[in-house]
């Protein structure tokens, strides 16, 4: 198919939709080892710190790919780049259900965290090319409904599956949902007619990182999007040891409370709408920002296992309140290299996302429980508090 060819009339009414089933696929994939920590330590007899770095692995290699996806996506066209990735992201999961040992599973999810990374960024970019600034943010949220109920699914079916069928089957049908986003987007979408697309070079990669950079605002937007990153992800790849400390719990329960930052995802992505006309960006930053601090704080509490739905509920609810802006600003830093943009701030919040356990980890075993969740519960309270004042939206009342 030609990038050239001119898209059809249709197109834009399925943009949402086939594009949101592509995202369903890669955050589907990106949420099933939350769960599975207690399961997979067991199995391949590591330690459960051992097997949250399978988490890192995934997410940093997600964040190490962007400087270079985003530039392929930009020349090669952002569909085709889509549909590629979600390709070699069937193989890489169908290969994983086969793992043998803990480095086998460990190289194979690296990889997949690499071509995960190709699908959100790109989709959010050529969401980024057709919508105005002015319904932008609200396309992005509807886009991020599906995206969040594959997030949500991936972590419930994860567990629930892993309890009664295996973990293996879990990432057989991750496989396939690959397989499926990757058929869709190539028969249903047209590339744009017209676009430019700049030939793929070194060259031609740093200019588009030079444009990027070029607005002050980049630095700025990046590093926040790095701490959102790892304050929020630091806690999910720990809740079921968790859990199961305090309650016998096993992966189904987590998967369950995990899921649920998806069902506070969804709930912000119908209301997205009202958010933005109503609150504004800057005002939804602050609310995210304590509604995630609230709920770390709530969970300090020893209550039993199903309260922890409310908790992640909230947390996933405030993180989309934060990051659905910054979301809307990173597609405006570059207009004219903005799968370069977007990539870059899927790197920079994977990278936080990688660092996220590994510090989590670490405050855990230094301050416990439930000094860890205080530390990161004022950390991100605070990020919501300055953020507007760093960062304020453009075009909004703060």
């Amino acid at each position: 198919m030609s990038e050239l060819k001119p898209a059809a009339g249709h197109d834009l009414g399925a943009l949402i939709p086939v594009l949101g089933l592509c995202g369903f696929a890669s955050t589907f994939t990106m949420r099933l080892v939350d769960p599975l920590v207690p399961t997979l330590a067991a199995e391949f007899g590591q330690s459960i710190h051992q097997i949250a770095f399978l988490v890192t692995a995934f997410a940093g290699c997600y964040a190490l790919g962007q400087p270079f996806l985003g530039p392929i996506a930009d020349s090669v066209g952002k569909l085709r780049s889509i549909s590629t990735c979600l390709a070699l992201l069937c193989v890489l999961s169908g290969l994983a259900a086969f793992a043998t040992n803990y480095w086998m599973l460990f190289a194979l999810r690296a990889g997949a965290g690499v071509m995960a990374g190709g699908v959100i960024p790109a989709a959010m970019a050529a969401i980024g090319d057709r919508a105005p600034m002015a319904e932008r943010q609200i396309m992005l949220g509807r886009f991020l409904v599906i995206m969040i109920i594959g997030q949500m699914a991936g972590a419930s079916f994860s567990g629930v599956v892993a309890d009664h069928i295996g973990w293996r089957a879990v990432l057989g049908v991750a496989a396939a949902l690959a397989a499926c986003g990757a058929l869709v987007v190539r028969l249903v979408l047209k590339p744009r007619p017209l676009a430019e697309r700049p030939p793929l070079s070194l060259a031609g990669a740093m200019t588009s990182y030079a444009a990027v950079f070029a607005n002050p605002r980049s630095k700025v937007l990046y590093g926040l999007v790095l701490l959102e990153g790892a304050l929020i992800f630091g806690l999910p790849p720990f809740v079921a040891a968790i859990l199961h400390e305090r309650s016998g719990t096993g992966p189904s329960e987590a998967g369950i409370a995990i899921g649920a930052m998806g069902l506070g995802g969804l709930v912000y992505g119908l209301l997205t709408r009202i958010l933005v006309q109503r609150v504004g960006p800057a005002q939804m930053m602050r609310l995210g920002g304590l509604a995630v601090a609230l709920a770390d704080f709530a969970f300090i509490l020893p209550a039993p296992w199903w309260t922890s739905i409310g908790v992640f509920l909230s947390i996933g609810f405030g993180f989309f309140l934060i990051h659905g802006t910054f979301q809307a600003q990173a597609t405006e830093l570059a207009p004219t290299a903005r799968g370069s943009a977007m990539a870059l701030f899927a790197c920079f919040f994977f990278m936080g996302h990688a660092t996220g356990p590994l510090l989590m980890g670490t405050a855990l075993q230094a301050l416990g429980t439930q000094g860890a969740l205080a530390l990161f519960g004022t950390a991100v309270g605070l990020l919501g508090l300055m953020a507007p004042k760093l960062l304020p939206p453009l075009g909004s009342r703060t």
